[in-house]
């Protein structure tokens, strides 16, 4: 605002002209204390009087700056204190208003020069340390951010915004626990402000402790409805609950304030992946990426999204684009040395998570949960000597990395047949993982009592035959950690097969909605299959698998849960091979017990629950065997592949209906992606020190073997 340049015509906020009449120093006296009270149309209107008499009192020029900033007209915010600073330049508090607005505005280098002068003008002024400290903190440049919020500080130890702004450059500076003290502090200093309540919930997400983010984001919110950062935040943290609808309805929330919010878009992609929704989840990842291509983040966590795919070479090739952006991204570089283990390069993955450990702080414990997947503990492994000495502190870890830590510590004493230590670690590991969810399995043997009565022998009957005809599918199912993945890599050794792995093809079509348009739950929506639906359906399964691996005769979907779709499968594509894996329940059961999964897999993490959970599975696969034609699948015992390898596996590949060829003997040799939890284990030649595994732990297993009952 020039200096000839009068005030605009419109009053910034409507109101009456104030009646009393005062001195020009009382009215600016009244006029700060109506804008600091929130009276902005009664101080405005005093402002202007005391303008019109006195066009150039800087004061009254610099508090109507303030109350346009305020109701967020900026620029005339900025032009009327500039023009305030024109009339006075020596006042310390109108350089540093100044720097602020131009802060905010991102002018960062006009916000520094301000506040330079504030500071020189007025080195008593904290408020002047800290906004000078924020603009550096914006332009990147930490260390001088930090001086600047430490002499706020030592001249006013509890100003809220000095330390708000020390928690940010702390959290920016990775010093998480620090950053979260100042926020405290902060809170303590303003309880009003959403700010730091806010900045508090985003470190406690990311230190994994969303529980008490989501009560802190849910204050920020209560003082400030609209605050579409804190939406952001709780999303992330209902995230990290897993109530994943929750979730998305606070980023589209945050959206609505603010349609390009990268963070938003990241948190929607996390939220899909987590509900199985992938090819949404990519185009969520790819819209933060759209917004914001230098955040290394989007990267990793597209990455992680194409290996649920499995799409290999697009995980890692995100993979690493994340890490040429930031190289010691912990996220990144656990995916990609995922993606290694996954493709039998396990020095290659060793060495990355040993990356890991060196890097991004917060990820250590992940790290070293894989280093002792990748390869067999020892006694005296640096890596497993780290884990002993952090258990000391492990009532001080937040929930999920202290279930890496036991699920580690058991795996390392198993591996150094310490069973009793390791059986102890397993179960506390366990514990922890069942807090996270909610499983009845009263309600899941509903669902098994539930598949039996839709697909009764006369439902079968009538149906049987009205499939789509495709020979392509092979499907290994049975109960996880089975022997379901060795049985998948014999057959795609083969080099007329392709092995996709486990697919979620088949299990999305049995949760499809009828054509009626209700949505019942499975298996109810399949109580009205036609032979027209099961025609469809069948073309879009095999149309799906076929784009993995066009040239194949053979595609094997490995996902061991089919189980449950069986007789959809023979009812939709009665062509398909079905191979049942079977292995000894109590071996099966306790490894499934010793497993941290990924996702899923709910029963596992209770010795009663899994026993219970295989006694529905063996229940329900007896009624397969009594409701379908003989030799509707063919069912293999993995004891007996360990046992005699070369005899079951051509009687496997025979059943497949393809020529036997001696690559499928040397299946540890087979380059392919294996995202299983036995990826490990068959990239090796045929061991049998899995058989009976179970009597290692003896009364330890006490429940489990109750459970499982005559089946044991």
């Amino acid at each position: 605002m020039s200096r000839n340049a009068p005030l605009p015509a419109e009053p910034i906020v409507l109101a009456q002209p104030a009646q009393t009449q005062l001195s020009l120093q009382q009215a600016l006296a009244l006029s700060s204390q109506l804008q600091s009270q929130g009276r902005l149309q009664e101080a405005e209107a005093m402002l202007r009087q005391i303008l019109q008499a006195q066009p150039n009192n800087a004061h009254a020029l610099h508090l109507m700056g303030i109350i346009a900033h305020q109701v967020g007209k900026s620029e005339l915010a900025i032009d009327l204190i500039g023009q305030a600073i024109k009339q006075n330049g020596r006042v310390a508090l109108f350089h540093a208003n100044l720097a602020e607005m131009q802060r905010q505005l991102k002018r960062i280098e006009a916000a520094i020069e301000h506040g330079k002068q504030a500071v020189a003008l007025d080195p008593l002024m904290a408020s002047a340390h800290s906004n000078l400290g924020i603009a550096y903190y914006d332009n990147k440049d930490f260390d001088k951010a930090r001086s600047c919020q430490e002499l706020a500080l030592k001249l006013a130890p509890t100003l809220p915004s000095a330390l708000n702004n020390m928690g940010s450059i702390l959290h920016e500076q990775k010093e998480n626990k620090a950053a979260i003290e100042y926020y405290r502090k902060a809170i303590a200093a303003d309880p009003n402000n959403p700010e730091p309540l806010n900045n508090l919930g985003a470190v406690l997400v990311k230190e994994e402790r969303p529980e008490e983010a989501q009560a802190v984001l849910a204050t920020a919110l209560r003082l400030n409805p609209r605050y579409g950062d804190a939406h952001c935040n709780m999303g992330f943290a209902l995230n990290g609950l897993d109530q994943f609808d929750r979730a998305l309805q606070h980023f589209n929330v945050a959206l609505q304030m603010r349609p390009d919010y990268p963070e938003a878009w990241l948190g929607i992609a996390k939220a899909y992946q987590e509900k199985h929704l992938l090819p949404e989840a990519v185009n969520a990842a790819l819209k933060a990426i759209e917004l914001d291509p230098a955040r290394s983040e989007s990267y990793s966590i597209l990455g992680s999204i194409y290996t649920e795919m499995g799409e290999p070479e697009q995980a890692a090739a995100n993979f690493d684009r994340a890490l040429s952006i930031e190289p010691d991204l912990c996220s990144a570089l656990l995916g990609k040395g995922n993606h290694y283990m996954e493709m039998g390069e396990m020095e290659h993955a060793e060495q990355l998570f040993n990356r890991a450990l060196e890097g991004t702080p917060g990820g250590e414990l992940a790290a070293r949960f894989f280093l002792t997947q990748v390869k067999k503990v020892r006694a005296g492994d640096e890596n497993f000597a780290a884990l002993i000495t952090a258990a000391e502190r492990i009532d001080e870890l937040p929930r999920e990395k202290a279930t890496y830590l036991q699920f580690a510590l058991g795996k390392s004493y198993d591996d150094t047949r310490d069973y009793a230590r390791a059986i102890e670690h397993f179960k506390l590991g366990c514990a922890l993982k069942r807090k996270t969810f909610n499983y009845d399995p009263s309600a899941q043997e509903r669902v098994f009592d539930k598949i039996i009565e839709v697909f009764d022998r006369a439902t079968l009957d009538r149906l049987r035959g009205n499939g789509f005809r495709s020979d392509i599918p092979v499907f290994v199912l049975g109960m996880p950690r089975s022997g379901t993945t060795l049985t998948e890599q014999i057959i795609a050794s083969h080099p007329q097969a392709y092995g996709a792995g486990e697919l979620r093809d088949l299990l999305g079509i049995a949760h499809r909605a009828p054509p009626s348009g209700n949505q019942p739950l499975f298996p109810d929506n399949l109580k009205n299959l036609t032979p027209e639906i099961l025609a469809a359906w069948g073309a879009d399964y095999v149309s799906g698998i076929q784009k993995k691996a066009p040239g194949a005769q053979r595609i094997t979907d490995k996902m061991p849960s089919n189980f449950l779709a069986l007789g959809l499968i023979h009812l939709m594509l009665p062509d398909a091979k079905i191979v049942h894996v079977m292995r000894n329940p109590a071996d099966t059961c306790l490894s499934n017990f010793t497993r941290l999964f990924n996702s899923g897999q709910e029963q596992s993490y209770d010795l009663t629950e899994i026993g219970r959970y295989y006694r529905d599975y063996a229940r329900l696969m007896q009624h397969w065997r009594e409701v379908l034609p003989q030799n509707s699948f063919f069912e293999i015992k993995y004891e007996d592949l360990v046992a005699d390898t070369e005899t079951h596996a051509r009687q496997l590949i025979a059943y497949c209906g393809l020529e036997w060829d001696d690559a499928c003997l040397r299946f540890h040799e087979t380059k392919r992606s294996i995202r299983t939890a036995s990826v490990t284990q068959v990239r090796q030649p045929i061991y049998n020190s899995s058989v009976e595994r179970w009597r290692n732990y003896g009364d330890a297993l006490g429940p489990l073997l109750e459970a499982l009952g005559d089946l044991a």
